[in-house]
């Protein structure tokens, strides 16, 4: 059984939260523990290229600033597996955002 959990984490908010979750997406091709002819394991590796996060959940934080947790200046991404596997390369889009001034001039 390979199962993975991807969390994130905006601007050092306390806790991770729960970004996707591949249960059983990853598996071996063979049977562990198998062996073909000359005592050769018959496991190998799968294969799964390409696999989407998607984006992460609208939450909001619902402890103190009611914003929106998949906004924010600085994300930390965390994998939680099970079972062996490797991730070669993982590439973040952003897409960056103006947001309005909401400092307020006060008079002379």
């Amino acid at each position: 059984m390979h199962s993975l959990k991807v969390f994130f984490r905006p601007d050092n908010y306390p806790s991770w939260v729960l970004w996707k979750d591949f249960p059983n997406k990853f598996s071996l091709i063979g049977q562990p523990q198998g062996l073909q002819a000359g005592g050769l394991p018959s496991a190998r590796p799968g294969f799964a290229p390409r696999v989407p996060l998607g984006k992460p959940p609208n939450a909001c934080d619902p402890i103190s600033t009611s914003r929106r947790l998949r906004r924010g200046y600085h994300f930390q991404v965390k994998f939680v597996g099970q079972g062996h596997m490797m991730i070669e390369m993982f590439r973040l889009h952003a897409q960056r955002l103006v947001e309005k001034s909401r400092s307020i001039e006060t008079p002379r």
